[in-house]
């Protein structure tokens, strides 16, 4: 499709990412060479929920309003498997599963982790006094946006949008299709996507009309996605999926990376919904390169 580069995963190195800035969606067919780690093919939803235990509450999307209720993994589990369940579109896509028994499980690309703000930069004690598994902001302790497991239903569709803190996205299929459609963080296209939101006509205009070109992309099982920063994107989902993937800000991205932030403040994005942190992240990132420039810190740890 248009935009996309596919590549074998030993070429996905952090070598390719210094000299091409990642600014490209990426698709790799194949994980050998990713240096990935992600459950084998036999691995079910009702496994998601024995890891990441019943009680935890989701926030599940109806794809025909794009509105978000509230269920149990527990319930998820079992509206997802009966074999009679009604055609409601049902979406899970802000599962984060770090610090659940699932976490093991799973490991983010090496390139991925080679990068990471918030593998490389962020204060590591901090992460690792990170108790909470669920996303409850008043206890979190780190941007907890690395892993997330995705469940959708046949006929889920997600409407063009911008990850959080214009973060660049990783994304394996493990069973079930995705139909991504793609569209460059051009200046005029992020103006578009801003005025677009704001109109609150999303319902009645594809957003994909209003730009020049729109890239199309399809994900069969064991395909691996790349998403770099700020690309406008809406999924399709035509079979039930089990996707994994995880957020992060890197270093070849960060004038993108502001720009969207800025982008999330017009457009007031509740800050639920925003990258965790991502001021603070920011200032560790700076203070990070005055080290290198200038050999001196500029931080204060207050506990």
């Amino acid at each position: 499709g248009y935009f996309v580069k596919e590549m074998v995963g030993e070429d996905v190195t952090l070598e390719h990412f210094q000299r091409t800035g990642f600014k490209n969606p990426i698709i790799v067919k194949e994980k050998a060479g990713l240096h990935i780690k992600i459950p084998d093919t036999t691995f079910t939803i009702t496994d998601v929920r024995n890891l990441v235990g019943g009680k935890r509450i989701l926030e599940v999307m109806n794809c025909a309003t794009q509105s978000n209720a509230e269920m149990t993994l527990k319930d998820w589990e079992e509206f997802f498997t009966a074999p009679d369940r009604d055609n409601t579109k049902l979406n899970v896509i802000s599962l984060e599963f770090s610090h659940t028994k699932l976490d093991s499980y799973v490991v983010a690309p090496r390139v991925v982790r080679q990068i990471d703000f918030t593998d490389n930069i962020w204060p590591r004690h901090l992460k690792e006094m990170q108790e909470d598994t669920t996303n409850d902001m008043s206890r979190m302790l780190y941007p907890k946006v690395q892993k997330y497991c995705l469940m959708s239903i046949a006929g889920c569709y997600t409407d063009f949008h911008v990850d959080l803190g214009g973060t660049s996205v990783w994304y394996h299929v493990l069973r079930g299709r995705k139909v991504f459609w793609l569209i460059p963080p051009t200046p005029a296209n992020l103006k578009a996507f801003e005025h677009w939101t704001m109109s609150g006509k999303q319902s009645d205009v594809f957003f994909g009309d209003l730009v020049e070109r729109c890239g199309r992309v399809e994900l069969h099982p064991g395909n691996t996605f790349f998403i770099p920063s700020g690309w406008i994107h809406a999924v399709y989902t035509p079979i039930d999926s089990l996707v994994f993937g995880g957020n992060y800000l890197h270093p070849y991205a960060i004038e993108r990376q502001l720009r969207v932030a800025q982008l999330e403040e017009t457009l007031k994005v509740p800050h639920k919904y925003r990258f965790p942190f991502f001021t603070e992240m920011m200032w560790w990132v700076l203070d990070r390169y005055c080290y290198h420039l200038l050999g001196r810190h500029h931080m204060a740890m207050d506990e």
